[in-house]
């Protein structure tokens, strides 16, 4: 005969605080991976199978193909579906090619029917076979800019620990591995030790060679302290240097080679005060001849031993108080040295669409206002420079509608390129009229083109993928009452470079 076992019961007063518990559990994980979806964090699955729970928009992808998972970066914030066109280009380097003419390509850049339809939120559904195909278009380009030592340069910038934090990657662009030297004055009211060295740390692994200080005088603000770093640069300068510049933290170089190459062409040996007007024509009425700041100012080391006795003099006589208007008022007035203008460094006091600017087909020394008056990736441009050297904006047409500005933009104009004047910059900058007002510095312009009689596809990023350079232009969809789509789609233009 069996022994009875009386069965075991769990009393409802036991059971309600672990069932409260579980329930608690599971909502604060379909609450938690709600948060991180919505916030595009996480590309995992959540546990005990409560991802069938969440609504459909908010469950992790599905897995895409390695070669186009780079299309789901929350940072391109691309619509849930776009319009998908990958093209080839292999760039043949031609000592002799010159990047000043509009090379015709009788191909068309965008192809029709070349489009896919893709599906980001399913696994990129719609996109060809990884291994399918892919006719390249050959274009001329010029060699790589060749190594040099930059050692003879000092750079000398006043900003807050954040704003050079948030600049690293545009600074890298440039400095990294060049030997020139970065000088920053950090600005910040009370900064730890710690915080310095943190940002000392960042810029060093970043391949700068980074001096961070802090200001001798705390009660000199920002702007000045662009002027008062005239004695830091002197400090700081070793056996290599030549020139002390002066920056701004939003200053940017597409490459320190021809910089370098246009600035040997002036003579170190003597005391020289170089730079650029900017091109807007009341600014240089209301300032005057002088370097402006953002584009670059280059100081001899003789004239930066004039400069460094009088830097409290001046400060103190001047009724200017901008850092590159201290600095010229110091230079008139306690050494005599006369300002030489140098075409390409860019102030860029404009503001709106620069297309028009960017789509000029010029190379650029230097720019300015890219994260302020307006926005634009500097240094994902750039990135093609260090590929093909002066290649950087270089333009070519294909077939008859479409100009491609090389690490800008894409553009195809509804009435074709023939009647264009390629030679001339397109006001999109200004408000009406060819912008008469700025050719004094920009050379000859042409009116812009009319809303609607031409589509931008605007580059967004451009990484090196092994010795492949891809470039991603986007054109954003349109939305409102105007759009002819009911779902608007982004359409996305991948241009994969190789070299030859």
């Amino acid at each position: 005969m069996g022994v009875a076992v009386r069965p075991f019961k769990v009393s409802i007063r036991r059971r309600t605080p672990l069932v409260v518990l579980i329930c608690t559990l599971s909502l604060l994980l379909l609450g938690f991976g709600a948060f991180e979806r919505s916030e595009s964090r996480l590309q995992y699955a959540l546990p005990l199978g409560l991802e069938a729970a969440l609504p459909e928009r908010l469950r992790v992808l599905k897995p895409c193909r390695s070669d186009l998972d780079y299309l789901r970066r929350p940072a391109y914030n691309l619509t849930a579906n776009i319009v998908y066109q990958k093209r080839c280009v292999r760039g043949v380097r031609n000592a002799s090619t010159s990047r000043g003419v509009v090379a015709d390509i009788p191909r068309p850049l965008i192809e029709e029917g070349g489009s896919k339809i893709l599906d980001l939120k399913n696994s990129c559904h719609g996109s060809l076979p990884a291994d399918a195909p892919c006719d390249p278009i050959t274009v001329q380009v010029p060699p790589p800019f060749p190594y040099r030592d930059y050692s003879e340069f000092v750079f000398g910038v006043a900003s807050t620990s954040e704003r050079l934090e948030n600049s690293i990657p545009q600074f890298k662009h440039w400095l990294s591995g060049t030997k020139a030297r970065l000088l920053a004055i950090v600005t910040d009211q009370h900064l730890s030790n710690r915080r310095m060295r943190k940002l000392s740390s960042h810029f060093n692994q970043s391949g700068i060679n980074f001096i961070g200080i802090r200001p001798q005088n705390m009660s000199v603000g920002v702007n000045e302290q662009h002027f008062v770093a005239v004695r830091d640069l002197l400090r700081h300068a070793d056996a290599n240097t030549k020139w002390g510049v002066i920056i701004d933290d939003d200053t940017f170089f597409p490459s320190l080679y021809p910089v370098a190459q246009t600035i040997d062409k002036q003579d170190a040996s003597i005391p020289a005060y170089l730079g650029g007007l900017s091109e807007n024509k009341d600014a240089v009425n209301f300032h005057g001849y002088m370097a402006f700041g953002g584009g670059g100012v280059f100081l001899s080391l003789p004239l930066l031993k004039l400069l460094e006795p009088n830097v409290e003099s001046c400060l103190n006589e001047s009724k200017i108080r901008e850092g590159d208007g201290l600095l010229k008022y110091c230079v008139a007035e306690k050494t005599g040295t006369n300002f030489t203008d140098v075409k390409g460094l860019h102030q860029l006091d404009m503001e709106g669409d620069m297309g028009g600017f960017y789509e000029s087909g010029k190379w650029h020394l230097s720019l300015h206002h890219w994260k302020t008056w307006h926005q634009a990736p500097v240094d994902k441009i750039a990135k093609i420079a260090n590929f093909c050297g002066s290649c950087l904006f270089q333009r070519w047409r294909f077939g008859s509608d479409t100009l491609f500005a090389n690490g800008y933009s894409i553009t195809v104009y509804k009435k074709g390129t023939a009647d264009l004047e390629l030679d001339r910059t397109e006001s999109t900058f200004v408000d009406t009229g060819k912008g008469d007002d700025w050719e004094w510095s920009l050379g000859p312009m042409r009116d812009r083109v009319p809303e609607g009689e031409k589509k931008s596809y605007v580059l967004i990023d451009a990484e090196a993928v092994g010795e492949h350079l891809r470039q991603v232009y986007v054109h954003r969809a349109s939305y409102g009452p105007d759009s002819a789509e009911e779902v608007p789609k982004d359409e996305v233009m991948e241009l994969w470079w190789d070299w030859k």
